[in-house]
């Protein structure tokens, strides 16, 4: 019996590319990126990921996160303006314009609510998600939060979702896992937490593509 549902963050919950948030900002100023965005963004990425477990405070998460969109604005060949915009950007980290939530994401938590599922966040993140969560309107669906800054384990690391297990006091067959990368996929087996792909861009084939689509494979 299914009594749980673990929810990634990251274009899981919140869109992460830089069209949904950052090229608005951008074009607000005037601004046009020179190079292109989703290799830079892949990059920035990729830092972010390489460094985040280091961001267990928020003073040294948001410091990981203007060097995230320095390096984001340089990749993109806006070098001139990368000091200034990353400094906006993160003295304004708590304006839920930056943090998209996904379609459909309030309406499915607020489902699974009421049929009785318990529900946690089992995210590759730094300190800032529980406060970004809250401003965004979806903290209070969730039970528990597994942050890998704060929990010192990242996905595909299983540990993080037996901290969410254990919170929740279920078990790992008693529980479906939501994300949208391989290290979601890799975790949740790792623990014995079924997954369910999620794919909001709509390209993985083999992915869900609405996250209402996640109250059909549940009872």
């Amino acid at each position: 019996m299914l009594r749980a549902v673990f929810f990634d963050v990251g274009n899981t919950l919140i869109l992460a590319s830089p069209r949904f948030w950052l090229l608005p900002f951008l074009e607000e100023r005037g601004l046009k990126p020179a190079k292109d965005p989703r290799a830079a963004a892949l990059e920035a990425f990729r830092f972010y990921e390489a460094h985040h477990l280091e961001a267990r405070d928020l003073e040294t998460a948001l410091g990981l996160w203007r060097e995230f969109h320095r390096r984001l604005f340089t990749g993109m060949g806006l070098e001139a303006h990368a000091e200034a915009l990353s400094r906006e950007l993160v003295e304004n980290w708590k304006n839920p314009r930056f943090w998209p939530v996904v379609p459909g994401a309030h309406a499915t938590l607020e489902a699974l609510r009421r049929r009785g599922y318990a529900l946690a966040v089992v995210s590759n993140w730094d300190a800032t998600l529980p406060e970004i969560l809250e401003v965004v309107g979806l903290r209070p669906y969730f039970q528990h939060l597994s942050v890998s800054a704060l929990s010192g384990a990242a996905k595909p690391d299983p540990r993080l979702f037996h901290e969410a297990l254990s919170a929740l006091g279920v078990a790992p067959e008693e529980a479906v896992h939501v994300g949208d990368s391989e290290a979601d996929l890799l975790g949740a087996r790792g623990a014995g937490v079924r997954p369910l792909l999620f794919d909001p861009s709509g390209e993985n084939p083999e992915a869900l593509h609405r996250l209402e689509a996640v109250l059909d494979y549940l009872p």
